[in-house]
Parts: C-alpha cells; structure tokens; sequence
C-alpha cells in the first residue's frame, strides 16, 4: 500500500474524545491549536504533554497511549517518499535526454480547417 498518512489510532471514539480534551488544555495552557488531520497530531501532543505544567495532560496522553496502542514510528530518512506520485504510487522520474522538447510542437494543429500552429 501506500506510505500516506497514517491515522488509525484515531479511528476509535473513545482516543478521539481523549485527544479533544488534550487540545483544549494545550489551548488554555499553551495558546496553540492543533488541528485533528496533522499528520503530525500524536507527535504535537506528546511535545506539548512534555512541557506543560499540567499533570492532567501527561495522564491524558498515557491514557490516549493505552487506548490506541504505541505510536507508530517515525518514517526513516533513508526511505524518502518519492517527489512525484500518482494515486498513492510512486511515479518513476523522466530521464531529461529522453524526454521531448516541450516546447517545439510535433505537428500541426488545424483548428476550424485554419492551421493555428505548426
């Protein structure tokens, strides 16, 4: 499959209900808010719950932890995901010699029986 996104520890309601308390506490505390389609969310969550003052926060996060399992691991550098992609699949990169000049036009284009370019 695919190397998107990865949100299935939200997918249940209970984790999700826990996260929207964290981000209310991070917003009275911190004055930041963060967005539930980051991809980044659980990281957000886990560096905010290290810096607040908060015990609630850190005892909400062992509970998010306990409720959708351990976090996933960071993607590896040595695995960067392809620059150009098609539906979730890597598309393989053009070589420049073999690749057409784009800008010169292979024929000629008649539009309404007038030729318009070429």
């Amino acid at each position: 499959m695919s190397e998107g996104i990865n949100t299935h520890w939200l997918m249940h309601y209970r984790v999700v209900a826990l996260v929207n308390q964290c981000r209310r506490l991070i917003r009275d505390e911190f004055g930041t808010r963060l967005s539930l389609t980051d991809p980044q969310l659980r990281q957000e969550l886990g560096r905010f719950a290290a810096r607040s003052q908060s015990g609630e926060l850190a005892r909400l996060m062992d509970d998010i932890d306990r409720e959708a399992g351990a976090p996933e691991a960071p993607p590896e550098p040595e695995k960067a995901s392809p620059k150009r992609m098609y539906r979730g699949q890597p598309l393989p990169e053009p070589d420049p010699e073999t690749e057409p000049e784009r800008s010169a036009p292979s024929k000629a284009v008649i539009y309404r029986g007038r030729q318009v370019r070429g």
